[in-house]
This record gives structure tokens, sequence and C-alpha cells, in this order.
């Protein structure tokens, strides 16, 4: 469908996320096709407001608001093949807004898209039958600079920002076929503004089915000001927040096969949580800005560490957090800070990159990633 835009069905939309309209409101299941833009942040792109599967296709989305926005509880969309642009919008204090936001979904599929200056990737507690064979999988997406810079409402951008990542899980809780895997995320300096590229926030696969992060490649992360010396985000946290119980703590998480590279304050970390595992990971910064001069905020290449002191609060609420054969080469004020582990279960077999961290180090990872995808025949992006 090209240019239709439908009336919002009443039943069953959230008060909270309730829109008066939008360039497209799809209303029915089915397949969508076509290419439409927002003028106006508050306008969503395209409204999903029924519970029946939909998908997204082939298709180009843009505006300053949220291109794809789920309406109703319980959506089930994918979305593939697309091309989906941020713009500023030009409102002061406004961020641009996300790629895809859904609250109480019961799949979400995103696939092969190319996204560019948007907030990310959004998604809140699942609603579905959570050992479905469809429930969460974000694969083989192109994006370039997640941005969650403060527009100043004449064309640029303040200095303040907030907090979005290029993919967070934000208390979607005991889910088998999570999946997230071979996206290639790169984040430009002084024209991006990332916290975690993928927060795993509070959220957990189980036991005979974890969180699978694999084979990602990502590039970047910075403040709004990339010579600020405060800055939280970084490359893939596995585990985050202060859950009350293990129960609702971020758990049951394995990261392999990732390349980070040159992402402000850490590589792959986990905070909080249990069951959490990162291995075979290729981990490398230079610690320096291009022009050469040192990142402020830089921190360490990996951590393990109960952030919220868990481990004497709450039963299990920090337990079996490790990590093996991980190589790990991280500059922090021209010194080696590769990783810091007081509380890892287990901690083995894991490499400190030998030789300097340089630009040529960095330019080697791309040849590795190059090489990679020939050889798996993976293509990211549009197809």
């Amino acid at each position: 469908m090209v240019g239709v835009v439908a009336v919002i069905l009443s039943a069953g939309v959230s008060p909270a996320r309730k829109l008066s309209d939008a360039v497209l409101t799809i209303t029915e299941g089915g397949t969508y096709t076509g290419n439409w833009a927002s003028q106006d942040p508050n306008v969503p792109v395209i409204l999903v407001a029924t519970a029946e599967p939909v998908i997204i296709e082939n298709s180009s989305l843009t505006g300053p608001g949220n291109l794809i926005q789920a309406a109703v509880d319980h959506t089930k969309i994918t979305v593939r093949n697309c091309r989906g642009t941020g713009v500023n919008p030009n409102v002061p204090g406004r961020t641009v807004g996300r790629f895809l936001t859904a609250e109480v979904f019961d799949s979400i599929v995103i696939e092969n898209n190319a996204i560019e200056q948007t907030a990310g990737i959004y998604l809140l507690t699942f609603g579905g039958d959570p050992k479905g064979d469809t429930t969460i999988r974000v694969i083989s997406n192109l994006v370039h600079n997640i941005d969650g810079r403060h527009s100043d409402g004449a064309g640029g951008y303040q200095g303040d920002k907030d907090l979005v990542q290029f993919l967070q899980l934000d208390q979607v809780q005991h889910v088998s076929h999570v999946e997230i895997a071979w996206n290639q995320v790169t984040n430009d300096p002084g024209n991006s503004a990332v916290e975690d590229n993928i927060s795993i926030y509070q959220s957990s696969g189980v036991a005979g089915s974890p969180i699978r992060i694999h084979d990602n490649f990502i590039e970047g992360a910075y403040p709004a000001d990339p010579h600020s010396t405060e800055y939280s985000g970084g490359g893939i946290m596995l585990g985050d927040g202060n859950a009350d119980t293990p129960e609702t703590a971020s758990g049951y998480v394995v990261a392999f096969n990732n390349q980070v590279i040159n992402t402000t304050n850490y590589g792959i970390a986990v905070a909080s949580g249990q069951h959490t595992s990162m291995h075979h990971n290729r981990i490398v910064s230079t610690g320096v800005l291009p022009d050469g001069t040192p990142v402020p905020a830089q921190n360490v290449g990996a951590y393990v560490w109960d952030l919220n002191g868990k481990r004497a609060k709450v039963p299990k609420g920090f337990a079996a957090n490790g990590g093996y054969s991980n190589r790990v080469g991280w500059m922090k004020d021209g010194k080696r800070n590769d990783w810091y582990v007081p509380n890892a279960s287990s901690w083995k077999d894991n490499i400190r990159w030998p030789g300097a961290i340089t630009a040529v180090t960095v330019d080697g990872e791309h040849e590795f990633r190059q090489k990679k995808l020939k050889r798996e025949r993976v293509t990211v992006g549009p197809s």
C-alpha cells in the first residue's frame, strides 16, 4: 500500500500511546510497502494499531518523530528491507524519534534494514508466548549514527542528550529465542549521541535459550560532546538495572563473536544480573578521537562488576557472570586497560591484544569483518 492513511481504532489503544494522527495508521494485518514521510515530530510515520501480524517491507520512512510506533498491546511486527531516516525535529530540547518503539508486544522481527540518524529501537515488556519460535529477532541491520542529541530549534543541536540505544530490551523477561546478530552499527563523534549501543536492561532469556548477541560489528559510542569527561554508555551492556529480585533482574544472556571498536567508556560489560557470559569477542580501542586527542571519558575494554552491590543485598542477585577467550586491547590515557572483572565467577583464556593499538589495528578489524561476511555469505542492510 502506498500513501494510504487509515483511521485509528479506539479499542485496545493505550491512552499513553494514543496519537491523533499518523502518516499511515495500520488497523489490520497484512503486508505494507511504500514511501512515507512525516514533517511533524509529534506524528509518527507509521502507527501500528492492530494486534494482527503486520509486515512492513521494501519501504522508505523519513521523519523527525518515531518512524514506526506500536499503538496497541500484543503487536506482531516485522520490518525488513526498509530504509529509515531521522531528521532534526527543530524543536528546542527535542530529540529525533525511534526507528521502532513497542510496548507489551508479542513478536518483533527487524531484518536487513538501513537505519540512519534515529534514536534506535526500544522494546518494553514482552506480552506473547515466551516459548514461541518467533519472539525477538534483530538481524543484519546497517545502522549509522544513533542520536539522542537535543535539537536547538534552528537546525543544530544543544549539548544535552536523551539516553538512547541502537537496541534496548527493557523488562523483557524470561523469553526464549531472542537473537541480536550480524548488525553493523557505526556512530560518528560529533554527529551522534548513543548510550549503550545494545542494552539488556532488566531483561532475560531462559536457561535453555539465552538471549544470543553475536557477530555484531559496533564502532563508536560517544556523548553529545565527544570531549566530555562524563559518559555512561558504551558497546554492549549484557546486564543492567537495579532489580529488587533475581526474577526481575537481567540474566541468561550470551555475547559471542562480536567486534566492538572505539566505543567510549567500555566495550562489553556486565553490571547486574546473573548467568551471563561473553566469549570469543574482539574488543579494541585506540583511546583517541579521529583528531588524535585522548577520549576523556575512556574506561575499560570489558568488565564484570556488581555495580549495585546486589551480591550482598539480594540472594543470587549477581551470580554466574563471566567470560572466556575474548581478545581485548583497550587504551586509556595512553596505557592499556583491557579488563576489570572483580565480580566474575569465571574469567579464563582471555587474550590481551598483542602489540600497539593504533588506527592500523582498527583498519584490520574492518578487513576481518568483510572477510567474515563473505565467508558466511551474510548480507547486511537491505538486499
